[in-house]
């Protein structure tokens, strides 16, 4: 209306609401009550004594719910001090009111008030306002009609209604009221898949009419009754289309980057320290904290990989051990991270210092609204609903908007969303606070939801310009069948739209070539794709199944470097996998919360790490061999304490009752397996996590030298790794070597020596002695399974299990030198880290189809597979 008040040179035309006309007559610098000063002024006046509602008034909503229900009152012209005595809900309220006046600036008025001013000043009017016009609505709250009808008397008052319907109190008025021709607009009907199907359909929509020529965005609106339930589909889809969507009734805050930043500080606040909420914190931060500006931008790189970081104690540690030098850029920045860590330690507590420390202005103004609209502790809830203004110009874009302001400022070409029966017309409900056996609803909001639904409805369809169309979903988010909106005229026939269609004009490109395609598998990216799907079902075996050129250069720059047991394994079992591991570099992505119980993967690492320390603390005491059972409790119980102090530190621990009973149960497979009955060694010597083959491994106190290249003869394959427990005699004439087993005791466990190519330890290790050692040691090779009816498995012929191992070894070496990386028998694993590589439901459709083509090619390799 100002637009179009600029363009007609209206100079001197005041474009107001009606309490801002009211405000005008009153004069004297009066003004109606500012919802955001209502706001706070609720927020202080909560810890008042609230009698009925008093025990609710703390719970998530309360603000916003009281907040309302003070304006519906205000607006009916409820005396909630004349009445209070006639409900005990009506008088907590009146005295929510009091506490709430005392607090709001002197010059802002409730609407009845405000109107009593004005009317003592009705003389005024004249020079005042001049001739008033009531324009785009089609009905007036109670606490202003009084008034108008007063006005009326003193200066010209228009109820410009157009094809609108007249409210009923106007009648017998000294009212001009001004009727037009409803229009005629073109009007279909269509029916979509679901919600996000009818955002999608939309745009398509509004594009093609601009793309056409047959619209500008100005002219163009789409509206539902409650447009929240499409804005998250809306605002994605707008983007992806590039097209400028004004959003009437504000974005989502969380939807902005400083929304973002408020909704990461709230994660903090609410969930605690750790490694992943404090990055993204930061990460949002770094424009808005000066301090967090001078932080390197990798400044990450000094915290653990796999160390969650949970409590602000863990976060101090880790700053103690850094130096300066271990920083990106030299400068130790623990200083500067601290305090601001030690602020958000404080938790939902520290909130409002949290904001007022860390926030920019825009960002700082939501979580101040968030913190009016709840607890500190509900700030997750109260920011999901928050919404900022949207800073398009709706003069000059499409707009997105209630179906209400659709109905107030009308558009030649129109959307309406969500006409299903459950969604238009809305259901009426209850205020709040005053439900309808205190208040009744017809007097507490004289047009309820419901029938503002259907007059809004019938507004837009009389004042439409050009094109009307009517979307509806045919199921909801549950997937529930919907029915057809009653509002629905029968006689328009519905379009059924599929999701897969191809539409004529298509909202961007990713919606052309979804649904176009022809166009899009004549992309590179489609045509391997789809390739790539062919081949997985194909009988034979293809470049997708892990077929390549012979002597691929990455493949031997791979081989020659040192293998380790699981490396080696991967290559027996599964040479795909060992291809994209090794020569590809994939790994599986660590997990940095607190998990619930430790997995077997890391149990077994802890059981290592407390053994590793108990046999170096029992060597340094005069021995493991000579060391009893009271020795060997006390040095795993010191172990024990080291190593859970270092978890704690830097890796992902399982609650404390839980982490606790870990530790209990670590320490005791420990003690079993440094108790178990073994042959002692002349004058015995022990070491734990023996390094070999690696030339980066320190060589202080080890038997050998742990950088000598270790090949496994016939094989063209080194080896390195660590040794769980080696013990030596005086003369090195005979050596042991161990490996610790965590888990339950193979059923088979007496004729397991290769175990298909799974248990290769006890075979690399042996073998790896007698290289740094010489041919002339004996050497015993021989798991341990401290659990529960384990104990000490020696592999009975280390000689003839080495020789079978290279010779398989040998064989997988030379497949995957000629090209053949395919998959072998751990692709079917329910364990295999790489299945999301692998087509869906691989085990069962593309192993049965692939693996047996699979043991053709790779021929006498695969025999390792079936091996005890």
């Amino acid at each position: 209306m100002r637009l179009a008040a600029a363009h007609e040179h209206a100079h001197g035309t005041q474009i107001l609401t009606t309490e801002q006309m009211v405000a005008r007559l009153a004069g004297g610098f009066l003004q109606g009550i500012d919802h955001e000063a209502l706001q706070e002024a609720v927020r202080a006046s909560i810890d008042e004594d609230l009698g009925e509602i008093d025990a609710i008034k703390h719970l998530p909503g309360m603000m916003r719910a009281a907040v309302s229900t003070l304006e519906k009152v205000w607006r009916a012209g409820i005396d909630l001090e004349a009445r209070s005595s006639k409900h005990s809900r009506l008088a907590a309220l009146h005295r929510l009111e009091r506490a709430v006046l005392q607090r709001l600036p002197p010059q802002m008025l409730r609407p009845r008030a405000l109107a009593e001013q004005a009317a003592a000043r009705l003389a005024h009017a004249p020079q005042v306002l001049g001739p008033v016009t009531v324009r785009g609505i089609t009905e007036m709250a109670p606490c202003w009609r009084p008034l108008v009808f007063a006005l009326a008397e003193v200066v010209p008052v228009i109820w410009e209604a157009g094809p609108r319907e007249i409210p009923a109190w106007l009648e017998g008025r000294k009212i001009e009221i001004r009727r037009s021709e409803a229009t005629a607009p073109g009007t279909e009907a269509v029916s979509c898949a679901n919600a996000r199907h009818e955002a999608l359909e939309a745009l398509r929509w509004a594009r093609e009419l601009m793309a056409s020529g047959r619209a500008r965005p100005e002219e163009i609106a789409i509206a539902a009754a409650s447009p929240t339930d499409y804005d998250d589909h809306l605002i994605t889809l707008a983007a992806d289309a590039n097209l400028d969507l004004h959003f009437v009734h504000g974005r989502r805050a969380v939807a902005t980057r400083d929304g973002q930043a408020c909704a990461a500080l709230a994660e903090v606040l609410l969930r605690g320290l750790s490694h992943d909420r404090v990055q993204r914190l930061f990460a949002l931060l770094r424009s808005q904290v000066p301090e967090l500006e001078e932080l390197p931008a990798d400044w990450v790189r000094v915290m653990p990989e796999d160390g969650p970081l949970l409590s602000l104690n863990r976060w101090q540690q880790l700053f103690t051990r850094l130096k300066a030098a271990d920083w990106p850029d030299g400068i130790d920045r623990a200083p500067l991270i601290l305090p601001i860590l030690d602020l958000l330690a404080g938790g939902p507590a520290a909130a409002e210092e949290a904001g007022e420390r860390l926030l920019s202005k825009m960002a700082r103004a939501v979580w101040t609204k968030a913190l009016q609209e709840g607890p500190s502790a509900a700030l997750d809830v109260t920011l999901a609903d928050l919404r900022i203004a949207d800073d398009l110009e709706p003069a000059s874009t499409i707009v997105w908007m209630p179906a209400a302001a659709l109905a107030a400022s009308p558009r030649r070409f129109a959307n309406l969303l969500g006409l299903s029966s459950r969604a238009w017309p809305r259901g009426i409900t209850e205020d709040a606070l005053l439900p309808d056996h205190v208040v009744p609803l017809g007097e507490l909001d004289p047009l309820p939801v419901a029938e503002a639904d259907r007059r809004d409805f019938r507004t837009i369809l009389s004042t439409t310009g050009v094109q009307l169309r009517l979307s509806r979903p045919r199921r909801d988010t549950g997937g529930r069948q919907l029915g057809k909106s009653p509002l629905i005229d029968r006689s328009v026939a519905e379009i059924y739209l599929r999701q897969s269609r191809v539409p004529q004009h298509a909202a961007s490109e990713s919606d052309r070539l979804l649904s176009r395609t022809s166009e899009f598998a004549a992309l590179p990216v489609a045509a391997s794709a789809l390739a790539c799907w062919h081949d997985w079902h194909r009988n034979d075996l293809t470049s997708r199944d892990g077929l390549m050129r012979p002597d691929h250069p990455v493949i031997a720059r791979v081989l020659m470097q040192p293998q380790s047991a699981t490396s080696l394994r991967l290559l027996l079992r599964d040479p795909l996998g060992y291809l994209w591991r090794y020569a590809l570099g994939w790994t599986a992505p660590s997990v940095g919360e607190e998990p619930i119980i430790l997995d077997a993967l890391a149990f077994g690492n802890l059981v290592h790490e407390i053994l590793e320390r108990a046999v170096v603390w029992l060597e340094g005491a005069g021995g493991l061999g000579p060391a009893d059972e009271a020795a060997v409790r006390a040095a795993v119980a010191d172990a024990r304490t080291e190593v859970a102090r270092r978890w704690e530190e830097d890796l992902p621990i399982p609650p404390t009752i839980i982490w606790r009973r870990t530790l209990v149960e670590a320490a005791v497979l420990s003690v079993n397996a440094l108790t178990f009955e073994q042959p002692g060694l002349d004058a015995q010597q022990s070491w734990a996590e023996v390094a070999f083959g690696d030339a980066r491994a320190d060589s202080g106190g080890l038997p050998w030298d742990p950088g000598q290249p270790i090949e496994i003869a016939g094989t063209g394959l080194s080896i390195s790794g660590k040794i769980d427990r080696l013990d030596l005699s005086a003369d090195r004439s005979r050596a042991r070597v161990t490996d610790y087993k965590t888990g339950r005791v193979p059923k088979d466990i007496e004729q397991m020596v290769l175990k298909g190519g799974k248990e290769l330890q006890r075979c690399l290790y042996g073998y790896a002695v007698m290289a740094n050692l010489g041919e002339g040691v004996a050497v015993e090779a021989a798991l341990v399974y401290p659990r529960h009816g384990g104990g000490v498995f020696p592999l009975a012929d280390a000689e003839q299990a080495l020789q079978q191992l290279a010779h398989y070894l040998a064989l997988a070496r030379g497949n995957l030198l000629a090209g053949l990386a395919l998959p072998g028998e751990d692709a079917k694993s329910e364990y295999n880290e790489f299945a999301f590589a692998l087509p869906g439901n691989a085990k069962a459709v593309y192993c049965e189809k692939k693996l047996p083509l699979a043991r053709d090619r790779l021929g006498e390799a695969v025999r390792v597979w079936d091996l005890p």
